[in-house]
């Protein structure tokens, strides 16, 4: 399997792990446009070490089309960086599930996703390091 690659097996789509994700989930970063909630899950038989979801507010994008447009570019981010959250959780051998919210109020061009995108990430990994 391509590592670049990003299967339905890698989204989150089980409704009791969303459910447990925004009651229980605590570790929140914010780092505009994006704000992101994850948790550690007990899930060992899964292929993949994470499971994400991404959303955009239908109040901040009224039509579906830029709504999209938002999410294509959040889950091709997540999809070309994700192998550096998989290195650390594979030396951790720990499970995550992962939501992705487009906080912005206005469409932002690639690159300035990608920096902030970069930035949770290098956030998201040094929790999962201090957690250990």
């Amino acid at each position: 399997m391509n590592k670049n690659s990003f299967v339905k097996a890698e989204r989150l789509c089980s409704k009791i792990l969303i459910t447990n994700l925004f009651s229980k989930g605590n570790r929140v970063i914010t780092q505009f446009p994006f704000r992101v909630l994850w948790q550690f899950v007990n899930e060992t038989q899964t292929t993949h070490p994470a499971k994400v979801m991404v959303s955009v507010s239908k109040r901040n994008f009224p039509h579906a089309v830029d709504r999209n447009r938002i999410k294509r570019q959040m889950r091709e981010l997540y999809r070309t960086q994700k192998h550096l959250l998989y290195e650390v959780l594979g030396q951790t051998n720990k499970n995550i599930v992962i939501s992705i919210t487009f906080q912005g109020k206005t469409q932002l061009k690639y690159e300035e996703l990608n920096v902030a995108f970069d930035q949770v990430l290098q956030k998201i990994m040094t929790q999962i390091e201090k957690a250990i």
